[in-house]
């Protein structure tokens, strides 16, 4: 892989429209505003990202098999890429259950983790492979769940009752439980928001949050949902942009920020794994720095993935971090590090073996009665 190929594969992007090579006038148009292309099938050939993620505002989402469609046009894409070896995407969305599911009927829909969690590990578990089967049956395999947050505060306007519960070993519990269904149904699962979100009175898609607990509280409350989803193997943790001044005294987010990224979750709890950053796009993650600079600063704290770059930023972005490198402010060695563990997550989920979907059997998965009738079960039970 040449220097620009490594950057851009560390990149994970929105991509408007229904198809691959989608020529639906707004979608071209909000392509050719982000990117300076028309469509997906564009942006892999120009660019190939490291991976995209799927939201119903941005089109993407009518039914399974244009779902399942979608995810087979981009991956063709990159494996017809004639400029170097091909490589897959990681295709990931957000479907924790409850209000944040992205996934439309007849995809199968649960109730949010508080919910789920008046029901027990197992319940949890079932639910998270039942999601996984569907997800993977389109072509999605990382999912950016289940919430490690331990919601201590009932004010919070951000987490509330999509976290498991303000218990930290209860949270401990599910997490796992959570984590098993999800790689047992064929899908990465991403815990978040590191290093805790659960405290606070702030929303950072709109604004800035400040974490004031003491190390001593965040090791009490924060951190063990985290330790546990560590342990159990999870594939990704995803980053908040949080400030925690007992943790980083700058101030800096903690998705900018060399002492929690690096000092404590690299090094003291040893997570080799892919650190993603929540949505640079967000109101937290525009503040410091320009929205060109953030995905540089977000590599040089230890980030892998960078996740959502505003609209109009990615190509400025990449020139950005390429200019680090020549300048010497970040080395190639740190891209590769960061590459290796994204092409191993890759691999794990055997998109290296076949990455598309089968689009004529996407309907015996998704919304199939088996799953309809464990839905409605569940559903029944929290009632």
């Amino acid at each position: 892989m040449t220097l620009d190929e490594k950057i851009a594969q560390l990149f994970v992007l929105r991509v408007h429209g229904a198809s691959a090579d989608t020529s639906d006038q707004e979608a071209v148009q909000l392509n050719q505003a982000a990117y300076g292309v028309d469509n997906a099938e564009r942006l892999v050939s120009e660019y190939q990202p490291g991976g995209v993620i799927y939201f119903r505002n941005a089109g993407n989402i009518r039914n399974p098999a244009q779902i399942a469609e979608l995810s087979n046009g981009i991956q063709n894409a990159a494996l017809n890429r004639s400029t170097s070896d091909p490589i897959p995407l990681l295709i990931g969305a957000d479907q924790e259950g409850g209000k944040v599911a992205r996934l439309s009927p007849p995809a199968t829909w649960l109730p949010s983790a508080r919910a789920l969690a008046t029901l027990g590990t197992e319940a949890a578990e079932e639910g998270a492979t039942l999601f996984a089967r569907e997800m993977h049956a389109m072509g999605i395999v990382q999912d950016y769940a289940p919430v490690a947050d331990v919601n201590i505060n009932p004010e919070n306007p951000v987490i509330g009752d999509r976290a498991f519960s303000s218990k930290p070993d209860t949270v401990c519990e599910f997490v796992r439980a959570q984590i098993r269904g999800f790689q047992h149904g064929g899908v990465a699962a991403a815990v978040k928001h590191f290093p805790g979100h659960g405290d606070t009175t702030a929303d950072t898609h709109t604004s800035q949050a400040v974490i004031t607990h003491s190390r001593s509280q965040w090791r009490e409350f924060d951190l063990p949902p985290f330790q546990a989803a560590i342990k159990a193997d999870v594939d990704v943790v995803m980053t908040g942009h949080l400030i925690f001044p007992a943790l980083d005294p700058s101030e800096s987010i903690a998705t900018t920020s060399y002492p929690i990224i690096t000092d404590i979750l690299r090094r003291e709890l040893e997570f080799d794994g892919v650190v993603i950053t929540d949505g640079l796009e967000m109101a937290a993650a525009r503040v410091t720095y320009s929205d060109e600079e953030t995905p540089l600063r977000a590599l040089q704290a230890g980030a892998d993935q960078l996740l959502l770059p505003p609209a109009g930023s990615f190509p400025a972005a990449l020139k950005t971090i390429r200019r680090a490198v020549e300048d010497g402010d970040l080395s190639e060695d740190r891209i590769d590090q960061s590459i290796e563990r994204i092409l191993r997550l890759k691999q794990r989920y055997g998109l290296f073996d076949n990455p598309i979907s089968d689009v004529g059997q996407v309907g015996q998965t998704v919304g199939s009665r088996h799953h309809l009738e464990t839905a409605r079960r569940l559903a029944n039970s929290v009632a």
